[in-house]
């Protein structure tokens, strides 16, 4: 996590600044805030509800587990040769699941993203506010 997202998400969940509170600190779109709120903190998801309600049990979770589980041991063609494709896909999954690979990965994408769009926005405002002034002096 970068340091500007870590003070973002610092900033909201120990000193319960809001979102606009912290566009203004650090200078940034608040939709900006918003969306790097949404990808690192959870507390942010759960005031705001945006946390997916999955419509699963934990009993019907640890079915689905095990199921990926018994495919990565025991997946075959229908010839009855061993699915080596399968199993590395179900056992790369549970394994990348396992350590938390795939939010990490989604949330780096999200967080570059919302920096690019952070950085074009106050370089529209910069032009904005530049052009702004040449017509005021001329």
């Amino acid at each position: 996590m970068s340091a500007l997202i870590q003070q973002i998400k610092t900033a909201y969940d120990i000193n319960g600044m809001s979102p606009e509170e912290i566009s203004q600190e650090f200078n940034m779109d608040v939709v900006s805030v918003k969306a790097a709120l949404s990808n690192c903190s959870q507390k942010y998801r759960d005031d705001t509800k945006t946390t997916p309600d999955l419509d699963f049990s934990d009993d019907q979770l640890s079915i689905i587990n095990n199921t990926i589980f018994e495919i990565a041991q025991v997946a075959q063609h229908s010839d009855g040769s061993v699915d080596y494709k399968t199993r590395l896909a179900a056992a790369t999954y549970i394994r990348d699941d396992k350590k938390g690979r795939k939010e990490v990965r989604k949330m780096a994408e999200n967080t570059n993203m919302l920096l690019q769009f952070n950085m074009l926005v106050q370089n529209a405002r910069q032009v904005a506010d530049e052009a702004k002034r040449k017509v005021i002096e001329a």
